[in-house]
């Protein structure tokens, strides 16, 4: 065997080794670490994804956060600035005017100690209108000490013309800071009022009021004559009377005339009940 032969078939043999071996390698080594390479890699390929999902969510989320600052640094609360009760009094005697005044009584009862803050307990009693009772408690709870009404309890009073005036009593719990890292609060009040307020005690039907008045009673009386804005009647005592339209009667007022028929209507309100009443002259000449 010439050289030439023997150098190439040993350069054969090295090629077939450096082939077989580099096949085994990437076969039984690497082609499993590929396959774990691949893995994660989609899992970074996932992960990156849900990044970004919440990364394209910041813009929405700073402006909530800033909206969120913006409302607690703006809060309309302030907690009281010592656990002195003769503040929450004052608060309350600053309140207690116009469409919420009432006649009130103010006892302490106790107080709660927390790490940063504290509570004083008060028992609130009281009477007045419904509706004044109404706005006084609103006002409490949207000024900006913080209160907090508990236990709510309304009365009727039971007496005669009185059926829009009411008992009350309730717990009354002020917040006050107790970590002296706040600025003194302006006890800024509410001042807003409802105009009409329903109240539930108020009964729709009711006595009938006596006549201590002696006001004309139509149903007792006589239609003698009319004209376009006034009606002549005679009373139940015997009496001539005028009555212009919208003038009071015993309970109720003159409401229309009708000259055509002849006729008077008068609205009148029995205890809650409202009735029509109608009067025709009856003397044809």
């Amino acid at each position: 065997m010439s050289y030439a032969v023997r150098n190439t078939l040993i350069l054969l043999v090295v090629l077939i080794l450096f082939v077989a071996g580099g096949w085994a390698y990437i076969h039984y080594f690497q082609v499993e670490k590929i396959d774990t390479l691949k893995v994660q890699v989609e899992e970074k390929r996932q992960e990156l994804q849900q990044k970004q999902q919440i990364a394209d969510q910041y813009s929405s989320i700073a402006q909530t956060y800033q909206e969120a600052s913006d409302y607690f640094n703006n809060y309309n609360k302030a907690l009281y600035r010592s656990s002195d009760e003769d503040k929450v009094f004052d608060f309350l005697t600053t309140l207690n005017r116009g469409a919420a005044n009432n006649d009130f009584n103010f006892a302490f009862s106790d107080s709660t100690i927390h790490p940063k803050y504290g509570i004083l307990n008060m028992e609130i009693s009281g009477e007045g209108s419904y509706r004044n009772f109404f706005n006084f408690v609103r006002a409490i709870e949207l000024s900006k000490p913080l209160n907090k009404v508990k236990n709510v309890s309304v009365t009727p009073i039971k007496v005669e013309d009185e059926y829009g005036r009411v008992n009350y009593s309730f717990n009354l719990e002020s917040y006050y800071d107790r970590s002296e890292i706040l600025e003194e609060p302006p006890l800024e009040v509410f001042t807003g009022a409802y105009t009409s307020v329903h109240n539930p005690f108020f009964p729709l039907v009711r006595d009938v009021q006596p006549n201590t008045e002696n006001k004309i009673n139509v149903e007792q009386s006589q239609l003698v004559a009319l004209s376009t804005d006034r009606v002549f009647l005679i009373d139940q005592t015997g009496v001539m009377q005028q009555v212009r339209i919208g003038e009071e009667v015993y309970l109720g007022k003159l409401s229309s005339i009708n000259l055509s028929n002849r006729s008077a209507t008068f609205t009148l309100n029995k205890g809650g009940i409202v009735e029509t009443v109608t009067l025709e002259v009856q003397n044809e000449n």
